[in-house]
């Protein structure tokens, strides 16, 4: 890659696990990427509680960004980060940070929502918010801490989400961006401001949160402290893409706009979480998506990201880490040789049971289920990967078919994006189960969003149509069409039987 010509740009993709650092080069419309920095993010478990090492992950920021001066990159013109969404820092007022920030895994949430629907309906806070419920919510960690009398809120100045934090960290600009902000359940989506409303009924205090600005908004310079120790002359713009990662994968989606209307292609962002919409112009916040709890979140140029979060792959990832540890060197390639070859619909499970969200041990969680339903047991690596896999391709159908149903709109193809990208047996299952064609790819979604957000924002690219078509010529997309329908139907309506399934 020659980075002395074209746009040079860096973006920090950071998830709950780990993080990378990845340099674009914008040429000719057409996009490059290379990984030149990786670093693990693992939660940190002190007592009973998780939190996240906030300055081990700028400090790595500093790292990824040393080594743009190490490649010679000497003309970077921008620096973008994105996060996973809903947590957050509190800031005094010298905006320095007050205690260690948890992660949403935490249990302080634990059994918190029907408390808080006991002080404010559940009708009143998705009217305003437009957000799906989930005990990680911001708003429901951030009850949690008044109703558990935390000190921390008595010295709070300023509430900053993960990525907004590390923004200031590198440039000293304190705002929050629009898709980020939107995780929170504390943004009006019709209004695009903060629900003051909302904040003030929970005693949360109007100042706590920043100005919320676009994305692709420039913040500023790489902050002088930083740049004498780095060295990039002139220093880069601090830029900030969609600061929320599923944002930033949703708007490098290789979708033919031309082809295809707002309610006619649907998005999977497939990876720890999976997160199934569509793209629209206007948020739906109304009875029905109360009840099938759909989520409201903000995308590129001011759209709405209409979606459900699914569970996604923390399941299968999950088993792997016990395999790991019982010495059973499954690389990812043998456990999906293993699932192709096991025998297909032999255990139906939910998901998104609560149950899955964080247990001692998945397997176990995975065979209690089945226990408890009457069910084959799945016992070996393959049966519990294809049964995982098989699972979610039912799930994915179910969610669509809710979507098309708000939406009235019936969904012509669906892109899969993100890391879950590369897993062709779930793809195959997905096009299987859904019905639909499906094209899957880019694996790296996040980041190219990242920096074709940030392209946009220097004026390298003028709107968002350009930006997918640079998407569609720089990367490689693959197409799965379904097959064996019919088993696949006759299964799934043994799932809907089968099991307890929320919507």
């Amino acid at each position: 890659m020659n980075k002395k010509e074209g746009v040079n740009l860096l973006a920090f993709d950071i998830g709950a696990s780990s993080g990378r650092g990845i340099l674009g080069n914008l040429k000719n419309e057409q996009l490059e990427i290379e990984i030149i920095h990786r670093f693990p993010n693992d939660a940190i478990k002190i007592d009973d509680s998780d939190y996240w090492n906030i300055f081990n992950i700028y400090n790595e920021l500093k790292k990824g960004i040393k080594k743009c001066v190490d490649k010679n990159i000497v003309n970077l013109k921008g620096i973008g980060i994105d996060t996973w969404g809903v947590d957050f820092v509190l800031l005094d007022s010298n905006n320095e940070l007050i205690g260690i920030p948890h992660t949403y895994r935490d249990k302080r949430t634990k059994n918190s929502l029907n408390k808080m629907f006991l002080e404010i309906s559940k009708e009143e806070i998705f009217n305003q918010t437009g957000i799906q419920f989930m005990e990680l919510n911001t708003l429901n960690q951030l009850y949690s801490m008044l109703k558990q009398e935390s000190p921390q809120l008595l010295r709070t100045s300023k509430v900053l989400m993960i990525p907004d934090f590390l923004n200031y960290l590198l440039c000293g600009e304190i705002s929050t961006e629009y898709s980020i902000a939107t995780t929170t359940q504390l943004f009006n989506p019709n209004t695009k401001e903060w629900a003051f409303d909302l904040v003030e009924k929970f005693g949360l205090k109007r100042n706590w949160f920043a100005e919320i600005i676009p994305p692709g908004s420039i913040l500023g310079k790489l902050n002088e402290t930083i740049n004498s120790e780095i060295g990039l002359n002139p220093p880069p713009n601090i830029i900030a893409p969609l600061c929320h990662d599923t944002g930033s994968a949703v708007a490098a989606t290789p979708v033919e706009m031309e082809k295809y209307k707002s309610g006619e292609w649907a998005y999977l962002s497939s990876g720890t979480w999976s997160l199934l919409g569509v793209e629209l112009n206007a948020p739906i916040i109304n009875k029905k998506s109360l009840k099938y709890n759909f989520t409201n979140e903000g995308g590129i140029a001011g759209t709405i990201r209409f979606l459900k979060n699914i569970m996604g792959l923390w399941i299968i990832q999950e088993c792997k880490k016990i395999w790991d540890i019982e010495d059973h060197q499954f690389t990812w390639e043998i456990l999906i040789q293993e699932a192709n070859t096991s025998e297909p619909f032999n255990c139906y499970f939910n998901i998104d049971d609560p149950q899955f969200l964080n247990p001692d041990n998945m397997i176990k969680a995975i065979i209690n289920y089945c226990k408890s339903t009457n069910q084959s047991i799945v016992n070996s690596p393959g049966q519990i990967t294809r049964a995982i896999f098989e699972n979610l391709a039912f799930r994915y159908k179910f969610v669509l078919e809710k979507l098309e149903e708000l939406i009235e709109s019936k969904i012509k193809i669906l892109h899969i994006i993100g890391g879950g990208s590369n897993n062709n047996l779930l793809n195959q299952f997905t096009a299987n189960s859904t019905e639909l064609p499906v094209k899957t790819g880019p694996s790296e979604a996040t980041a190219i969003g990242n920096i074709l957000v940030q392209a946009l924002a220097l004026g390298d690219i003028n709107n968002v149509s350009e930006l997918r078509k640079i998407v569609v010529n720089s990367f490689e997309i693959e197409d799965f069409t379904p097959n064996e329908t019919k088993k696949w139907r006759n299964a799934y309506n043994e799932y809907l039987e089968i099991i307890d399934l929320p919507l």
